[in-house]
Formats: C-alpha cells, structure tokens, sequence
C-alpha cells in the first residue's frame, strides 16, 4: 500500500482553489434559513463539497475548534480541521493516507453520491499535538436545495459514550471473572479441609488475584487521570531486570492453565535508569496481557529489554501471531479493539502513557514470518530527556 491512495479505491479528486471555496461558500450563503437552522443545531455540521474540502462549518463545530470564524477552516477537509494526526503527517493531508482506508469520515464519502442519507459510520481521531483522541459518529446527506455538488457531513462526538461502554466492559468483565475467581479459591479455603502446603498455595493464588483486582481498578484511574492531564509522575530509580520480573511473574503465576507462558529473554539487558515505575510496569504489563490474549496456551510470550542508543532503553515483547493489516492500521486507537464491543483501552493507554508522560515513543511490528512485537524506547533520565 502506498501513502496517497484515495481510501474508497477510486481516483483522489484535486481539491478546488481558494477561489472555488469562496464562491462555493457564498453561493449557499443566500440560504440563510438553512445555514441558521444548521448554526443552531448542537451537534456538529459540515458543508463538503466532492473533494471533501470545507464550505461551511455551524457554529458548534468552530467552537470545539476555538475557531474565530469560518474562514479559518474554509477549503479544509474534516481530518485536516481537527488535526487528525495522519491528516498533518500527510503531504497531502485528510483523505490520503493508508490509515485513512479504515476512517468511518472516510468511508461515508462514496455514500454521498447516493440519493438517499449514508450509513453510519464512526471515526476515531487522535489529535496531533495535543494527542487528545476522539470518537464520533458521522453520516451524510444530500445538501438541500438541488445542488448535487455539495453534501452536508453530521459528526456526533460519542468520545464519552465510547469511553463509558469500555469502562463497563472492563469491570462487568475483566473484573467480574477476576472476583468470580477470588469468591471460588476463598469458598474452598473456607468449607475443606486441606492440608497445610496445599492452604499455603491457595492463599498464593488468592493474593495474587486480589493484586490483579487491585491493579485493574488503578489502571483505568491512572488511564482517566492522564487524558485529564491530572496524571503526576513519580519517578525513581529502576532497574530493568527487576521490572521484567514482575511482569513476568505477574502472568506466569495467576493461576490460569490455559494462559501463554512469559518468558524474558536470555539477552535482556541489566540497567538502572530513573523514570516512573509504576507507569512504565502498566505500559508492559497490557503489552504482556494483548500478547497473551493473542497466542495459543501452549505458546510462549517473550519479553525484554536492549541498549537503545546512549540514553534510551528498549523494552520490547514478542508473540508468534500476526496482526491482520486492518488491525494494525487502527491499532492504538482508543475504542478500537479486536476483542469485541467495548473494549480498546490497553494499546491506546500504551501510547497516551508512554508518549506523554514517559516521554518515549511506542512502536510494533507483525508479519506472518516474524510475528508481532511491541517496543517501548524508554529515556534512561526522565527528568533530563527532550519533551
């Protein structure tokens, strides 16, 4: 795949001039009664034309932007508007890029040219910048009025409808079957009769399931407080085998058969470094659980940590699977999941946390031949590394 196909698989259409917006612009202008209607709406409505460039924007829209008018946003395509991070590391912007062939704003284009309004479509955006992400519903219509050149473009931002089906999700799920594990091991405990060594495992176990209970909770409070910038480092100093460790052991004894085994790897570099350490195990503790989740049992999960240049280290974790291309472009982020309805948190805080807070950046490779590993370049000095 190349960086400037047009995501519906048809020819990417020019964009018009300036002077083409304009007149497009104040050639609707003359229905007032209509652009009223749409200014007074309170979800956000656009005004495209058929290369998808902006010719009118309501008023909700130019305020979630902190737009002072329309002009600052007049012959922009939607993803270029709202800073999509793909659309700004695009030479060609909005429309133009791989992952733009798995955007719901995207999808909902060739739908314009039907008679009847478009599917519904969601689209998940992460802001560059800012890394703020955003979910919204979109869908399409006919302008009004006979003018088959222009199409208007409903985007409902369903960021905290998304993020509550999630948090549901986690504690109605995640959660319930760890409890539901606790009240079994706690039952047996209780009513037979055991011997002393075989208590002694059981209590193992038991704890081990109240810390994973206990963890889960903070996850998402920490997750929560970094997308409201309320999220305070504590950083210290860390040794890297010592980390490994703990995530190691945190999968390997839970006390589930059925789960992949966590290996580190031979290689794995001993390093003191000082960053956050709860942070930086929360990031390779869900790189860990989506590597587990994505193998076999018999399969075995490898972790570990290499010299990255002078003053960063690289942790990284390896499992066999492979990433379908679809998964892999829309992968961190934040309600995209392959897990089901609901779910999309982990990868997604792996990025908000590791990148804005940790100041590292976070990558992975799949292929069939190699397999799929998650990297984490972490700076050896938090405190002296480049925002």
């Amino acid at each position: 795949m190349t960086d400037h196909l047009c995501p519906s698989g048809t020819s990417q259409q020019p964009r018009c001039s300036q002077v083409e917006i304009e007149n497009q612009s104040k050639a609707i202008s003359s229905n007032r009664q209509l652009l009223d209607v749409l200014d007074a709406f309170p979800g956000f409505v656009l005004v495209l034309n058929h290369p998808r460039q902006i010719v009118f924007a309501n008023q909700a829209f130019l305020h979630f932007l902190g737009a002072a008018c329309l002009s600052e946003v007049l012959g922009k395509k939607p993803g270029d508007a709202l800073a999509c991070e793909h659309a700004v590391q695009s030479v060609l912007g909005c429309g133009t890029t791989v992952f733009c062939s798995t955007c719901g704003a995207a999808k909902a284009t060739p739908l314009l040219h039907q008679p009847t309004n478009g599917a519904v479509q969601e689209c998940r955006i992460r802001q560059e910048g800012s890394g703020k992400a955003f979910d919204f519903r979109v869908q399409t219509a006919p302008f009004p009025g006979g003018d088959d050149s222009l199409y208007l473009f409903f985007l409902t931002d369903i960021s905290h409808e998304k993020r509550r089906r999630a948090l549901e999700r986690i504690f109605f799920h995640d959660v319930a079957n760890i409890a539901t594990g606790m009240v079994g091991m706690s039952r047996t405990l209780c009513e037979k009769e055991l011997s002393a060594e075989k208590k002694k495992q059981f209590q193992k176990v038991l704890h081990r399931y109240a810390h994973r209970l206990a963890d889960e909770v903070e996850a998402q409070r920490d997750l929560a407080a970094a997308e409201n910038n309320d999220l305070h480092l504590q950083a210290k100093p860390c040794a890297s085998l010592a980390l490994l460790d703990e995530v190691a052991a945190f999968y390997n004894n839970i006390g589930n058969a059925q789960a992949s085994r966590v290996e580190i790897d031979a290689d794995a570099v001993a390093a003191e470094f000082f960053t956050d350490p709860r942070l930086l195990h929360r990031i390779l503790t869900n790189m860990t659980k989506n590597a587990v989740e994505a193998s076999p049992p018999e399969a075995v999960v490898r972790i570990g940590c290499e010299q990255a240049g002078n003053d960063d280290l690289e942790f990284w974790v390896h499992n066999q699977s492979c990433m379908p291309e679809n998964v892999q472009l829309q992968i961190f982020q934040r309600s995209f999941s392959t897990k089901g309805s609901g779910r999309g948190l982990g990868t997604y805080s792996i990025k908000l946390l590791g990148e804005r807070y940790l100041k590292g950046r976070v990558s992975f490779t799949s292929s069939p031949e190699k397999g799929t590993t998650f990297r984490f370049s972490c700076p050896c000095n938090i405190e002296t590394a480049n925002p």
